[in-house]
C-alpha cells in the first residue's frame, strides 16, 4: 500500500498555491467566434467591444499587422498558420488580457487540435471558455460579402478567387469539426447570420444572456 511522504505533500501544497495565485478574482465571459470567411465575425466583435465592454483578440489582425513575411505569405494564399506559431502568438497576447472584462477570440481555434489546446491554455490561466458563437451563413451570402469588403477595404485576401476558394476549403475541412465539438460540450450558440449586422448582434447578446447596448453618440 502506497503512502504519501512529507515531501510529496509539500509538492502538492506548492502546486495548489501556484494555481490559486493564477486564478483571477472574477471571470467575464470568454467567447470564441466561429464562422466561414465573410460571416461577420469582425463586425460582431466590434459591436460587442463598443457596447458590452469586451476585449477582442483577433489572430487574423495580429498576423496582418505582423512584420513576419512568412506569416503574411501564408495568409495571402488562404492557408492556416502552423499551430506552433499560432499558439505562441496566442499565449503572448492572452498574457496581457484582463479576464474580468470578458474576451472575444476571433480566428482561434480553427482546428480541433487548437480547440483542445485552447482549453488547456485557459485552464492553466485559471479561466475557462464560456461559449462558442457560430455565425451560420450560406457560402453564397458569405462570398457576396467578401466581394463587397474587397472593394470597400481593399483587402488583398478578399480579392483573389483561388485564395477565397482555399479559405472556404480550410473552413470545411478543419474548422467545421470544431462546431460539433462545442455542440457536444453544450457551449455552442448557433446563430443564423445571413441578416443585417444589427440583427445578428441582437441575436447573439440574447443567446449569451447579455444586455443589448447602443453605440455612443
Amino acid at each position: 500500500m502506497c503512502c504519501i511522504t512529507k515531501n510529496t505533500g509539500y509538492v502538492f501544497s506548492s502546486f495548489l498555491n501556484e494555481r490559486v495565485i493564477q486564478i483571477p478574482d472574477k471571470q467575464g465571459k470568454i467567447i470564441v467566434l466561429l464562422g466561414p470567411p465573410g460571416a461577420g465575425k469582425g463586425t460582431l466583435a466590434e459591436k460587442l467591444v463598443k457596447r458590452n465592454g469586451f476585449q477582442h483578440l483577433s489572430t487574423g489582425e495580429m498576423i496582418r499587422k505582423s512584420d513576419d513575411k512568412e506569416l503574411k505569405d501564408l495568409i495571402s494564399k488562404g492557408d492556416l498558420v502552423p499551430d506552433k506559431i499560432m499558439i505562441k502568438l496566442l499565449k503572448e497576447k492572452l498574457g496581457t488580457m484582463d479576464f474580468e472584462k470578458g474576451l472575444i477570440l476571433d480566428g482561434f481555434p480553427r482546428t480541433l487540435d487548437q480547440a483542445h489546446k485552447l482549453d488547456s491554455i485557459l485552464g492553466k490561466m485559471g479561466v475557462g471558455l464560456s461559449s462558442a458563437v457560430y455565425l451560420n451563413i450560406s457560402s453564397d451570402t458569405a462570398k457576396d460579402r467578401l466581394a463587397k469588403r474587397a472593394e470597400e477595404q481593399d483587402r488583398e485576401d478578399d480579392k483573389d478567387a483561388e485564395t477565397i476558394k482555399q479559405r472556404f476549403k480550410e473552413f470545411r475541412e478543419k474548422t467545421v469539426p470544431i462546431i460539433d465539438f462545442y455542440k457536444r460540450s453544450r457551449k455552442l450558440k448557433d446563430i443564423k447570420s445571413g441578416v443585417p449586422a444589427e440583427e445578428v448582434y441582437t441575436r447573439v447578446v440574447k443567446s449569451l444572456g447579455l444586455k443589448a447596448g447602443k453605440d455612443e453618440e
